[in-house]
């Protein structure tokens, strides 16, 4: 099978992740060719040996760059020789179906978040495509507020990559495990969405108190500036630490105790799955998609969005509570063996390629 992943662009980001796994999981049995904008995860398809082509920029309303793209996968279509096209982003899974009507392929659209916006568009575009969502809760939202058919989709839950040998661990980060600090993470991009102020919030409060909790942030992003005004005008630099982006995400959670994740919205976010695998519990907002990760009471808690107090209190009841806490690390394995692992999120989409090619 010849197969084109396709996206926006090759950032450090879950969906990127995920076409990253794909790639590696398929590649033995399989041609796999990447187009995107490009971005820094085209290095691990170098490292992979997969071809990788660069598209114009995909969210342009430009005639000549919709014409050029266009021209540039059919171009790829044809020459790779590909039977199945996986998009992962709504403008380039619009540009495969226009194409799918001169070419003979088959077309298969990711949704990664449970969306709210261009409904016309998303219905365009997703009408009588097959679509992989990667939760229950993105998948009823289609259904439901963009009128798509339910039987036209199924829902697999990603997995992680859970080796990495970069073992290069955040000098900052180390110097807290070797006080013996109790180390609380956000890993996210630094936007709005991802609940960072609400996240920054909660480790001010917390700071106030006598405790050996202390607080780091790994990403990066538009609110970054924001954020180290935000700690410097608080004077909270020896109680939050921002420590950039992490390609070895893996390796940096052997390090943390805790993670947050105060998100406004997600599809299934890789965050909790990557804390999971490390055995660390979780504390998420209850939204479509952490709540079929985060299993309130085993693995984690489930706090309402925005709910500061709901955050301190369960951070802690598990700080002050050590026998709580090495249940859910214990928990939070058997969590991710049990829904996320590899071999499931392979077979899966091996099976849904192949019943959508022999449709």
């Amino acid at each position: 099978m010849n197969i084109l992943y396709i996206n926006n662009v090759m950032d450090v980001g879950g969906v990127e992740k995920c076409i990253i796994k794909l790639s590696k999981l398929m590649r033995a049995n399989n041609k796999i060719v990447v187009a995107t904008v490009g971005g820094k995860l085209e290095k691990e398809l170098d490292l992979l040996n997969i071809k990788h082509y660069n598209l114009l920029n995909t969210d342009s309303k430009s005639p000549y760059t919709i014409l050029k793209n266009l021209k540039i996968i059919n171009k790829i279509i044809k020459e790779e020789k590909i039977d199945l096209v996986h998009s992962h982003h709504r403008m380039t899974t619009l540009y495969c179906k226009l194409l799918s009507k001169i070419n003979n392929f088959k077309l298969i659209h990711t949704q990664h978040l449970c969306i709210e916006d261009k409904i016309r568009l998303t219905k365009l575009t997703l009408k009588n495509i097959p679509v992989i969502t990667v939760s229950n809760s993105a998948k009823e939202n289609l259904v439901m507020k963009y009128g798509l058919s339910k039987s036209n989709i199924k829902t697999i839950y990603n997995t992680i990559e859970t080796t990495n040998n970069d073992y290069e661990i955040d000098k900052q980060l180390k110097n807290l495990n070797d006080k013996d600090m109790f180390t609380i993470a956000h890993i996210s991009r630094l936007v709005d969405y991802k609940g960072i102020y609400d996240y920054l919030e909660i480790a001010k409060q917390i700071s106030k108190k006598d405790t050996n909790i202390r607080f780091v942030i790994i990403g990066s992003g538009p609110e970054e500036e924001n954020i180290k005004n935000y700690i410097k005008n608080n004077n909270l630099q020896e109680h939050i630490f921002l420590l950039g982006n992490k390609s070895n995400i893996i390796n940096q959670l052997k390090y943390i105790n805790l993670v947050l994740l105060c998100s406004y919205i997600e599809g299934l976010p890789l965050v909790p799955i990557e804390s999971f695998s490390q055995g660390v519990p979780v504390i998420g907002t209850n939204i479509g998609g952490t709540n079929e990760e985060v299993i309130h009471g085993k693995n984690g808690y489930l706090v309402d969005t925005k709910d500061i107090n709901g955050f301190i209190e369960k951070i802690m009841f598990i700080y002050e509570n050590k026998d709580v806490y090495d249940e859910m690390k214990e928990n939070s394995l058997e969590v991710y063996n049990e829904k996320f692992n590899e071999e499931q999120y392979y077979i899966k989409h091996i099976e849904f390629y192949s019943s959508i090619l022999t449709k």
